[in-house]
């Protein structure tokens, strides 16, 4: 009995070993090339199915199955739903969008690369723009010679277009560190290099409409936890000993129309000058009566007083010549003395004192400085000394003292 044995399939098998195939397509291109039914208008099966399973295979594929590529059509634990392959050399599935543990950013509430421009990313590492040297979540380094047409290192610019009652910010910042050491809401560090005017801080703060307040500057300090330090809403330093030009700590100008109360500074509260607390004045913070002026206690306090307040001393025991200061407005002259010395008549225009000689003490010699004298216009005569039982009230012309009052017992 004769065996025939066909070579035709042998024939046809080696062919299609070696050949492209093409779906919808006469002359593939490639090993498999699938066209669709009409590019310009596809019908809703043109497309390739992948593999679609649950979940995936209890015994893992091996190294023939590398790159083998299947869609997960629900989230299970530690996958959600999209496009896997295998990849043999991590022994794991990966998804096609690649790998989340290995993004550089997060979607937000996710641990997946971000899947378009919109979406809302974070990074759980520190971002250095410009530096690989970084001290800051957020470093960003402007470098010399190389981003010299970069002027800004960071613009916020809040366009928020939506009318509605919420509070906007440019930019917020909230220190709540719990170090012991030395916390900064905002530092500002701006060097001494260029001849161009230089802003530690430069804020413009407008309102066009309403009757809302508007602050250039609010400041709120030690409200919150009343700390028993020192508290300083603003504080200044400025120049040194060798600093030239015009200094100023504080400039304020403020003006507005003939309706407005204009102020450059308005304190609520007690006010205070002076180098330093040992030798410093404090304003009264009551409002005093008509014609009343202000007067400067020995206690450093600034007092309201009738225009006709002399601040009275009292020689007491001094011996020799005494001599009369700028805060004194009328002296009780003891016989321990032997004269008196009036000021200087130039530096002191307009000033009045009143000297008073008891009777028990005897006459006492009156001394000037820089050629003065005391003239008595009703006498037309110089006073040399005042006498016992004597109260004498004399001004200064500027050029000299004149008695404009004489009592005597």
């Amino acid at each position: 009995m004769k065996t025939y044995i066909s070579i035709l399939p042998i024939f046809f098998l080696n062919l299609f070993s070696y050949a492209q195939v093409g779906i919808n397509t006469e002359n593939p291109k490639a090993t498999l090339d699938i066209k669709s039914s009409d590019p310009d208008d596809p019908s809703n099966s043109d497309g390739i199915l992948i593999p679609r399973i649950s979940k995936f295979p209890s015994e893992d594929p091996n190294d023939e199955q590398n790159g083998m590529m299947v869609y997960l059509d629900t989230d299970i634990s530690d996958f959600s739903k999209g496009f896997y392959f295998w990849n043999a050399e991590e022994s794991s599935w990966l998804p096609i969008k690649g790998n989340s543990s290995e993004a550089n950013f997060y979607e937000v509430d996710t641990e997946t690369s971000p899947e378009d421009i919109e979406s809302s990313i974070y990074r759980e590492g520190n971002i250095g723009i410009g530096t690989d040297d970084i001290e800051s979540k957020l470093q960003i380094d402007i470098i010399p010679d190389r981003d010299d047409d970069i002027k800004k290192g960071l613009e916020i610019d809040n366009q928020n277009s939506e009318e509605n009652t919420r509070t906007t910010y440019g930019a917020e910042i909230t220190n709540r560190s719990a170090t012991n050491g030395v916390k900064y809401g905002i530092k500002s560090n701006v060097n001494g290099t260029g001849a161009g005017i230089h802003y530690g801080i430069f804020n413009e703060t407008f309102q066009s409409t309403g009757t809302n307040d508007i602050y250039g500057i609010f400041n709120r300090v030690g409200r919150t936890y009343g700390a028993n330090s020192n508290n300083f809403g603003l504080y200044s330093e400025i120049g040194s000993s060798t600093a030239q030009g015009n200094i100023y700590a504080i400039y304020g100008t403020a003006q507005g129309n003939s309706t407005a109360d204009v102020f450059a500074g308005y304190f609520a509260g007690r006010l205070g000058i002076g180098l330093n607390p040992s030798s410093e004045y404090i304003f009264p913070s009551e409002r005093a009566n008509e014609d009343m002026v202000l007067a400067l206690s020995e206690d450093g306090l600034m007092r309201w007083r009738p225009p006709t307040y002399y601040p009275y001393f009292s020689s007491t025991s001094s011996t020799g010549t005494f001599v009369i200061e700028e805060h004194l407005g009328s002296l009780r002259i003891n016989n321990n003395l032997s004269a008196v010395q009036v000021p200087d008549a130039s530096e002191n225009r307009g000033r009045t004192i009143i000297l008073v000689c008891w009777s028990t003490t005897s006459d006492k010699a009156l001394s000037f400085v820089n050629g003065d004298d005391l003239f008595d216009v009703t006498t037309n005569s110089s006073i040399t000394n005042i006498e016992s039982g004597t109260v004498l009230t004399i001004l200064s012309a500027g050029n000299r003292w004149l008695v404009i009052n004489k009592y005597t017992e």
